[in-house]
């Protein structure tokens, strides 16, 4: 079962866009192969105003701190340009 973190980090990416590391808990946690992108539908019509963006970006990556064992992870890439540690799979 997956822990919700929700917490805002420091992602650095790739030439393509893609993450490739992000700083939690002042660790490091590199990436480890390919992220896979998921986009999620908002229910915009739930909020005031009209929204931003209609889709939430997600990030799903494999990543290690150090010499640790790799977890997986949920970024999601807020319309503001936040980046925010969603999930820890384990």
């Amino acid at each position: 079962m997956p822990q919700i973190i929700d917490t805002t980090v420091q992602v650095e990416l790739s030439a393509d866009g893609d993450p490739r590391a992000f700083v939690w808990d002042r660790f490091e946690h590199v990436v480890i192969g390919q992220p896979q992108a998921v986009f999620t539908r908002t229910r915009w019509w739930e909020n005031n105003g009209t929204p931003t963006r209609i889709d939430t970006e997600l990030w799903r990556v494999d990543a290690a701190r150090g010499g640790e064992d790799q977890h997986r992870y949920d970024l999601r890439h807020d319309a503001d340009g936040t980046w925010v540690l969603a999930l820890d799979w384990g």
